[in-house]
């Protein structure tokens, strides 16, 4: 009953947002040249994550409006807005272009808060490649310049965004002592949308660490809170990560039916790189309930928006699920071809948590093909690098009881392995997983030509 209810805030969270925005068309009518720079660029942050490219054309009108007006202000915020938009649509290469533009007009008129932003949204864009010790360079960069301001919310941002970072090398102990101080800071200045995002953080390392009842908690905080801020895009990662920990609580029907809320909402915004999750994790619940045929279909989709998306690391941990599923059906040639094909692709970005998990799936492999040697080489390289991650991680949650109160509500994208009965592939699955093996293979060579769970731009 309680996600029912939550779930009648839906329908007005579109009917606020034709309001706000008809508000700003209204200004934008009468406004001077000067002030519509300013409305334009209020537009395209609103639009950003719910339909990036209608946010793209209103940063560049701003852009060119600027420009007509000698405006190096309003070139700077619109170049900045537009990597935004970039980045939303997943091209991170222009979104990098336009924000290095953007920081050289902040330099040039030693606006601090715009170079910290540029900083900031530069470190969110090298997470995204994987380069961390860049990305740690760029948040550390933002976080020197709030603290000179004392800007709480900025200093709250930067600090969610390096518990991130450190997130996603495995260090979750770091990550969680940034995560802290990052929520003590947002609710000292009522920052909800900082509070948010931290909670989601927060919810994701109890569900990486399998409790899953806390990261419900969390989650639903977060929820709540986006909830009240009318915010679709975040409402939609709260739903389909509680869907997600449910599935991994054993809670099977019951995430099926949240995570049906989170997919129309992503479909709804247009959020390819959320769909492509919530798909995945729906392919979870059918695997559950041994629907192989539905679960494989579901893989297929996420599969293809992922490697369109350059999501690399939610490639890498597809195909490691997929590796899991066929050990445990025992067909062990099958599960090493996709523990081998999840580690090419957390090669790219040094994924230390992803490589751990397919150096394990193929020791466990091959000793059940009786190939003691390659069986004994991954599991040391799993010895050894589950050894340097345990020692980063003692005591992890060992003093955590007062994050949050025990009656609030609050999420993560992760993935969980399910047991299953041992049967064979029908005909036209092999058919489907030959395409994708061939399909997954091109992916890896287009991403090395290219190179891309919660952060916050600026």
């Amino acid at each position: 009953m309680k996600f029912f209810i939550l779930s009648l805030f839906l329908f007005p969270l579109l009917i606020m947002a034709d309001n706000y925005t008809d508000s700003l068309n209204y200004k934008l009518y009468k406004a001077s040249d000067k002030d519509k720079i300013s409305i334009l660029n209020e537009l395209n942050i609103h639009f950003r994550t719910s339909d990036p490219d209608k946010a793209l054309s209103y940063s560049k009108f701003a852009y060119s409006l600027a420009i007509k007006l000698k405006d190096s202000s309003g070139i700077a915020f619109s170049l900045k807005n537009s990597g935004l938009a970039y980045y939303f649509m997943g091209d991170f290469k222009k979104a990098s272009v336009y924000t290095i533009q953007s920081l050289t007009f902040y330099n040039a008129l030693d606006d601090e808060k715009g170079i910290s932003a540029c900083n900031n949204n530069l470190g969110l864009f090298y997470t995204d490649f994987g380069q961390y010790a860049k990305a740690i360079s760029f948040f550390q960069k933002s976080l020197n310049i709030d603290i000179k301001k004392q800007d709480t919310s900025g200093i709250a941002a930067s600090l969610n965004n390096i518990g991130q970072v450190y997130q996603i090398q495995g260090n979750y102990t770091k990550a969680l002592d940034y995560y802290k101080k990052s929520l003590a800071l947002s609710q000292i200045v009522t920052d909800d949308y900082n509070t948010g995002l931290t909670l989601i953080n927060i919810g994701a390392l109890y569900n990486k660490n399998k409790q899953y009842k806390k990261s419900i908690i969390y989650y639903e905080r977060a929820l709540e809170i986006f909830t009240k801020l009318n915010d679709t895009y975040n409402i939609a990662l709260c739903y389909s990560n509680i869907g997600d920990s449910m599935l991994g609580d054993g809670e099977i029907e019951n995430a099926k039916s949240i995570l049906d809320k989170a997919l129309f909402l992503r479909k709804k915004i247009d959020d390819k790189n959320g769909i492509a999750i919530t798909l995945r994790n729906i392919g979870d619940y059918f695997e559950a309930r041994n629907e192989d045929d539905s679960a494989l279909n579901y893989f297929f989709q996420s599969m293809i928006l992922e490697l369109k998306q350059n999501n690399i690391a939610d490639v890498a941990t597809l195909l490691n699920d997929r590796g899991n599923h066929y050990f445990k059906k025992g067909e062990y040639e099958t599960a090493i071809g996709f523990f081998l094909n999840s580690f090419e692709f957390a090669r790219e970005i040094n994924s230390p948590l992803i490589i751990r998990d397919d150096y394990s799936g193929l020791a466990e492999a091959y000793a059940k093909l009786k190939d003691f040697e390659n069986a004994y080489k991954y599991s040391k390289l799993f010895s050894e690098i589950s050894d340097s991650l345990n020692a980063l991680n003692s005591g992890l949650f060992s003093n955590d009881t007062n994050i949050i109160k025990p009656n609030k509500n609050a999420t993560t994208k992760t993935s969980t392995g399910k047991s299953a009965e041992t049967q064979g592939i029908p005909y036209n699955s092999i058919l489907k997983w030959t395409f994708l093996i061939l399909f997954i293979s091109t992916g890896i060579l287009y991403i090395r030509e290219r190179r891309r769970n919660i952060n916050r731009q600026k």
